[in-house]
């Protein structure tokens, strides 16, 4: 075990050179749009197809509800909530943890009793649905759903946050038109996830293009320093809350230094808990990017979240990867989204399901924005296998 270790032998497991690297994922997933100077004012993602459609997500959703409620219905269904519930804390000292797993877990037992194939079916009788995504769809048609940073607009992402409009409308149109309250949990709760997904995959992708911003140079990605510098400022001003005028003031009078200041403090916060964290490490960890580690605690190689912890009432990095068990973090991942579904069907007070939900998210929600950085490491560094796994974590349909 690391009982030391110096700042200097620190960096020695930072990013350096990369002993393969590769543009293709880059030039897989961005658009780099330009003025006639050649400048880059845009980026933009690269969909599979031109025209975006909602329903095929709709189709997902419903489709992993079924494919869980079948696995919480297996013989192996305890030992999986056995899993999730070590997994979760359930043995921490800290009561409200606890109290929060079994809620989750009391609310599984009660969804596997359902017949909620029976209710979905019930569900594709109303347009509810349909109608949610013809104005998804028109929303993001007028407000550009593939910019991940504009170099110029110092409010472009401040000026379009209305997207969840659309949802809260969806959620009022099905309370009006859905009498039966199981069918309205699971419609209410499909339009919300299919909402994260469309909304999770700007994040992501702008997490991988920040790797790229870091690790390679701007003439070799076709951009200049000015632009650069911008784009950092553009993908921080995305993440501005529609309500936090103030900071988008603050964005637009520090364009030129707003988003690094942003990025680079996370990088130091990152480093800080690195360094921390080395007596715990069997051996000097891999750095992969500003967010991730590579590391082996107790004989036992993860990859480890350097920004999120493992939840809110946690103060453990996050796993992204388990080498021993690589789809066990999605396996996780998909109990909890069933978990939100579940609590729809079960009897507890407001402010419980509030605080429970809160917990189950903050398990997996941000942690999955922050691995598309991971992933485009594993691009650049040819590693498709591993891109792959890291994806499959995702539970995103919407990222190809």
């Amino acid at each position: 075990m690391l009982k030391a270790m110096s700042a200097t032998v620190l960096l020695t497991f930072g990013i350096g050179a990369f002993a393969t690297e590769s543009l293709e994922g880059f030039k897989k997933r961005f658009d780099l749009v330009r003025d006639q100077q050649g400048e880059v004012k845009f980026v933009k993602m690269k969909l599979a197809s031109s025209k975006f459609t909602v329903q095929p997500l709709i189709e997902q959703v419903k489709s992993d509800i079924r494919a869980e409620i079948t696995r919480l219905q297996s013989k192996s269904f305890d030992t999986q909530l056995d899993e999730l519930a070590i997994e979760l804390g359930s043995h921490d000292k800290n009561t409200e943890t606890v109290e929060n797993v079994e809620v989750i877990r009391r609310s599984l037992e009660r969804l596997k009793s359902l017949n909620v194939r029976e209710l979905l079916n019930d569900l594709d009788k109303s347009d509810v649905l349909s109608q949610f995504s013809l104005d998804m769809e028109a929303a993001l048609k007028e407000n550009g759903l593939t910019t991940i940073a504009s170099v110029d607009d110092t409010r472009y992402f401040y000026k379009r946050a209305v997207v969840y409009e659309v949802v809260k409308k969806a959620l009022e149109y099905a309370k009006k038109q859905l009498g039966d309250v199981p069918v309205l949990n699971i419609v209410s709760h499909i339009i919300v996830q299919v909402h994260g997904m469309i909304m999770e995959q700007r994040i992501t992708h702008q997490n991988m293009f920040l790797f790229y911003l870091e690790n390679v140079g701007e003439d070799k990605l076709g951009i200049s320093v000015h632009s650069a510098d911008r784009i950092f400022s553009s993908i921080y001003e995305s993440r501005i809350s529609a309500i936090n005028y103030i900071e988008s003031n603050r964005a637009t009078e520090n364009w030129a230094s707003y988003g690094l200041n942003k990025f680079y403090t996370m990088v130091r916060m990152a480093n800080n808990k690195l360094r921390r964290s080395l007596p715990s490490f069997d051996k000097a960890p891999a750095r992969l990017n500003f967010g991730f580690v590579d590391v082996v605690e107790g004989g036992h190689r993860v990859i480890k979240n350097l920004i999120h912890t493992k939840h809110s009432f946690s103060q453990d990095m996050a796993i992204a990867y388990d080498y021993s068990d690589p789809q066990k973090v999605k396996r996780l991942r998909s109990l909890l989204n069933l978990g939100e579904l579940a609590l729809g069907f079960v009897t507890v007070p407001g402010w419980l399901k509030e605080q429970v939900v809160s917990f189950m998210r903050s398990y997996y929600v941000e942690q999955k924005k922050l691995e598309g950085s991971l992933i485009g490491y594993f691009e650049y560094t040819g590693d498709v296998k591993m891109a792959k796994q890291i994806k499959a974590g995702l539970i995103n349909p919407y990222f190809q």
